[in-house]
């Protein structure tokens, strides 16, 4: 019986990805990347602590024999980062350059046109503090390496994350807030809810039930409140619910306690989010409308802007034509470690298979997994068989 989603390899695919592949390693090899091949099995709890949302209820997690929770590798950037750290438990002194090639596995429904296991080249480039430089470099070889497999055309859409944690910095929000609205910048309609409960404007009205069960959650102090909610999702038999635990489900429900209890955002800070939430466009363009944003409100997007435009500088003198992409102010991909500079690069011709490659910075991750301080860090990563459809397609 074939498996739903599992692709089938002839040996003229084989051939065909090979050939690519060797085409795409080429480029990796002349920008100074070395290969590496990291497990496919790895630590569950790594992913599901790591990865956000998107991915963890799509992860394949099993057991082993042992007793041990482990899963098919969903993405290739933390196996590298985790097999870095086993050779350098200090971050290591020089910018070390990565790069791989391997398969990938993340459940997709039936009847999607997604497969649930796939391959995945891509780069991953640590402790460079060039910031712009690493940014502008990772950009640079991944369109360079899907040009060398012969896919001559692609859009690009970049965003910033350091935008956005720079704008609710200058804010001076409380840390909780500012944590919630980090954390839910990667779900657009939870954002826009949250914003809505928080401020004075009309937002959407809470349901009684909700609103006293919440009310009666915050009267308890925060240990007993904790114990009270995980006692009463074991006994309602609820163990995970999108890839979350007990303990984390509980967490979620403090949050929205605490939440209501807090004194409501002014309507000119939710309105200010909103609107820099709205920018988008050519990258020149957006960043007009960030300084005339921050100028009129009286708030310092600082370095992250002028990390933004040395960046676009960096792009022109590699050779790219950032005039030409396009930049969303919301855009953050999905997987959540991402820091600063996101990017992807689409064939749109190719529908629900045109996202080719797609990357961005993860300066926190590396502390995250066990390293004694945060290194800067960037990654991208290609689909190789959907490069190939696109070749292919084009020629």
């Amino acid at each position: 019986m074939r498996i739903a989603g599992m692709p089938d390899y002839d040996a003229g695919a084989l051939q065909r990805l090979r050939d690519q592949d060797q085409k795409i390693a080429g480029v990796f090899a002349r920008h100074g990347y070395s290969f590496v091949e990291p497990p496919v099995l790895e630590p569950a709890e790594v992913f599901l602590e790591q990865s956000g949302e998107d991915i963890r209820r799509r992860m394949y997690v099993f057991n082993d024999p042992g007793g041990a929770e482990l899963c098919l590798r969903p993405d290739l950037t933390i196996p590298t980062c985790r097999m870095f750290l086993r050779q350098h438990p200090e971050g290591g002194e020089d910018a070390a350059r990565l790069c791989y090639n391997g398969p990938a596995f993340r459940f997709q429904p039936p009847g999607s046109p997604r497969p649930c296991q796939f391959q995945q080249a891509g780069v991953e480039c640590l402790g460079d503090t060039d910031i712009p430089g690493a940014d502008a470099e990772v950009l640079a070889l991944t369109v360079e390496a899907l040009q060398e497999a012969g896919l001559l055309r692609v859009d690009v859409q970049i965003g910033d994350l350091g935008l956005f944690f720079a704008l609710l910095d200058s804010l001076e929000l409380p840390q909780s807030w500012r944590a919630r609205l980090m954390r839910q910048f990667w779900r657009p309609d939870e954002l826009r809810r949250f914003l809505a409960r928080m401020s004075d404007t009309e937002g959407e009205a809470m349901d009684e039930g909700r609103a006293a069960f919440l009310e009666a959650l915050g009267s308890l102090d925060e240990s007993r409140a904790r114990l009270a909610l995980e006692e009463v999702l074991r006994m309602s038999g609820i163990a995970t619910a999108g890839g979350r635990g007990i303990g984390e489900i509980a967490a979620r429900f403090l949050e929205q306690a605490a939440d209501a209890r807090a004194p409501a955002l002014s309507r000119e800070v939710t309105e200010l989010i909103s609107a820099f939430l709205r920018i988008e466009g050519a990258p020149e363009e957006a960043l007009a409308a960030l300084s005339g944003l921050s100028g009129a409100a009286g708030v310092d997007l600082g370095a992250a802007q002028g990390l933004f435009e040395e960046r676009l500088r960096l792009m022109e003198k590699r050779g790219l034509a950032p005039g030409d992409f396009r930049y969303a102010a919301q855009f953050g991909r999905t997987l959540e470690y991402y820091t600063g500079f996101v990017f992807e690069l689409r064939a749109p011709s190719q529908g629900d298979h045109g996202q080719i490659a797609g990357g961005g910075r993860y300066d926190a991750l590396l502390r995250r997994l066990g390293a004694p301080h945060d290194i800067p860090a960037i990654g991208s990563a290609i689909r190789t068989e959907w490069l190939l459809e696109a070749c292919e397609a084009a020629a």
